[in-house]
């Protein structure tokens, strides 16, 4: 396959209130599923919210209500879906994105490997340890959410196979300019895809501006949603990573041996 239909469905989340953001995003994935869309993406903590309070919100892993509800959604419209929800599993709590083909079979599932410790996450929520790849189409595509943007490593250590990698986020617009540049910073030294997917909306006094976009591996922004709830659908052409990574080798000059022991 040489392209792909990606819808972004950047969502005004009502804090804590699952039940209602999944109704809401029935409908982003109806209108994506009319619109010839094959994998429909969702923020960060995609049914509450970006909360401190996992106890309140989390969901037992291998018997969530928002896992479930977004297989049978993928069934039903027959559409792969990607979103985000807080499990609780053996007394921890664990930020995850998870992602449906479109038979309802979960084919990626990501814990957030740097919880956000500027603001407490990391005392409140345990750390994955490895990262994901699932194959869409013929192409690889990993996830990662929010804060681990700010982490150039994990990025380095899934595009030797990975040629779109999500970007999942609840990312305030307080710093929106360092999303912005981050995602084309990772896009244009991967030489990949980077879609990030962020919310709009306002919790109490934190607004999210949304500034949900794509990132070729040129590092050029192809579409971008801002300060406002909607969709981005976009053709991703992965022809063109394939071509650029083939005409500019740059991935055949790193030497992350040398990396590992020089410090």
């Amino acid at each position: 396959m040489n392209e792909m239909v990606v819808g972004i469905c950047q969502t005004d989340i009502v804090m804590g209130d699952t039940r209602y953001n999944l109704i809401a995003a029935e409908d982003y994935i109806h209108q994506c599923s009319d619109k010839g869309v094959e994998l429909a993406l969702f923020p960060e903590m995609s049914m509450t919210g970006f909360g401190l309070e996992p106890e309140s919100v989390a969901e037992e892993y291998g018997n969530s209500v928002t896992v479930h509800t977004m297989t049978q959604f993928a069934m039903q419209y027959g559409i792969s879906i990607g979103f985000g929800y807080t499990a609780y599993s053996d007394g921890r709590y664990t930020n995850r994105y998870v992602v449906t083909d479109k038979n309802g079979r979960i084919i990626s599932d990501y814990a957030k490997i740097h919880p956000f410790s500027y603001a407490g996450e990391n005392l409140k929520y345990s750390a994955g340890d490895s990262v994901t790849g699932f194959e869409f189409g013929g192409t690889v595509i990993s996830t990662f959410i929010c804060y681990d943007l700010r982490f150039p490593e994990i990025f380095q250590a899934v595009s030797d196979k990975a040629e779109v990698i999500v970007v999942a986020a609840n990312w305030p617009a307080s710093r929106r300019d360092d999303w912005k540049l981050l995602l084309r910073a990772r896009a244009l030294e991967n030489q990949s895809y980077v879609i990030g997917i962020n919310r709009y909306g306002r919790d109490g006094e934190l607004y999210y501006s949304g500034d949900s976009m794509v990132v070729n591996p040129k590092g050029n922004v192809t579409d971008i949603l801002s300060d406002r709830p909607g969709i981005i659908i976009e053709d991703i052409d992965i022809g063109a990573v394939r071509e650029y990574r083939a005409g500019f080798p740059v991935k055949s000059d790193r030497r992350p041996d040398l990396y590992r022991d020089l410090y």
